[in-house]
């Protein structure tokens, strides 16, 4: 119940950092989208209705504040949580080389498709930003997405702790209290 309550908050948060203090460190040279890390973890790790509530809730907080194409991360998201999902049933998905280099691919691919659609929507012809700056956002966030990956998982039992103590044992009352 509380992963409910405190996903949409968790998620605005972390597209609010993304977007203004990530920024601010890389220089607007190239954007460090760990929402896209997080989305290829779910993939990973959750089942289909919490993983793709995260993904749709990701895409739209994006939308909201950074696109131009409103619609337009929460598709990306959406399907790139999926293709992760059946990406992480057909293979082992826990060596650091394989997340890295999913990670770059769903990076380019992401890339792709925004340099496509706004060639679509805007007539604007944007293809030089593939080699200046969505594949070196693709080799960063390839490196940095096995060390989230970890952290992720440390989030992960945080949030599934449970109190594993035994439940203390109820004394019954006698007649004479």
């Amino acid at each position: 119940m509380i992963y409910y309550l405190l996903l949409p908050i968790l998620l605005l948060l972390l597209v609010i950092i993304q977007s203004t203090i990530l920024d601010i460190f890389a220089l607007r040279w190239i954007g460090l989208e760990i929402s896209l890390i997080v989305v290829i973890y779910a993939g990973f790790r959750l089942d289909a209705v919490r993983g793709g509530l995260l993904s749709l809730l990701l895409g739209f907080f994006l939308d909201c504040l950074t696109s131009a194409i409103f619609g337009l991360y929460t598709f990306l998201y959406t399907a790139i949580f999926y293709f992760s999902m059946i990406v992480a049933g057909k293979v082992y998905a826990e060596k650091p080389v394989f997340i890295a280099s999913f990670t770059g691919l769903c990076t380019l691919l992401e890339g792709l498709a925004i340099v496509l659609l706004y060639r679509f929507f805007f007539a604007a012809d944007i293809f030089y930003a593939i080699p200046k700056i969505f594949i070196p956002q693709a080799v960063v966030l390839g490196l940095l997405s096995p060390l989230f990956f970890r952290l992720f998982q440390r989030f992960e039992v945080f949030l599934h702790a449970r109190d594993t103590r035994p439940a203390r044992q109820v004394r019954a009352r006698s007649v004479q209290e």
